[in-house]
């Protein structure tokens, strides 16, 4: 009997499911996008806490009919910051798309924005990439991959770079 008591808190142990699948320690499986801000990790969902689309898009120049947003904000409804991408629904294709500085004249294919309202400044895209990878036209998931540059002087022949994202990653449901 002591044998068996010994050796039973081995065996449950040991028998615990392992299916190899380490999914809880992999941010993209517990996050909807990832980056790196200045070097800083930034992990997030959109403010409800999963990876749906925006169905509420308050800027008319991506207008919804025509454009997906998809957010990620660290923190939460209130959490800060944010990262926008906004993709053309009628070009929701695997593919590299080229990001410059937004000019509001005529929309672009795709978008991406920063939002940090840690201080007073407003960011705007310079310039970056947007890569996507999977669309899975059943489920409705788009994947890809972005890195971009803000600053607040975009207006200037050299803007001064003041955030570097890299590393981007994104998983969301661009439809219902």
């Amino acid at each position: 009997m002591k044998k068996l008591l010994y050796i039973l808190p081995f065996l449950i142990l040991s028998c615990s499911s392992d299916d190899g699948n380490n999914s809880s320690t992999d941010p993209q499986s517990q996050y909807a996008m990832t980056a790196k801000i200045n070097g800083v990790t930034f992990e997030a969902n959109n403010p409800f806490g999963n990876n749906m689309f925006s169905s509420t898009n308050i800027w008319n120049y991506f207008p919804e009919e025509d454009f997906v947003m998809i957010q990620g904000r660290q923190g939460g409804i209130y959490g800060n910051p944010e990262i926008n991408i906004w993709l053309k629904r009628s070009d929701i294709t695997i593919g590299t798309y080229t990001i410059g500085t937004e000019t509001y004249n005529t929309p672009p294919s795709h978008f991406i924005d920063l939002i940090d309202n840690s201080n007073d400044e407003f960011e705007s895209t310079v310039a970056g990439t947007i890569i996507i990878t999977e669309v899975n036209t059943t489920t409705k998931i788009v994947k890809g991959t972005f890195q971009f540059t803000t600053s607040d002087n975009v207006q200037e022949s050299n803007p001064i770079i003041n955030y570097n994202v890299t590393d981007g990653t994104f998983r969301y449901q661009y439809e219902e």
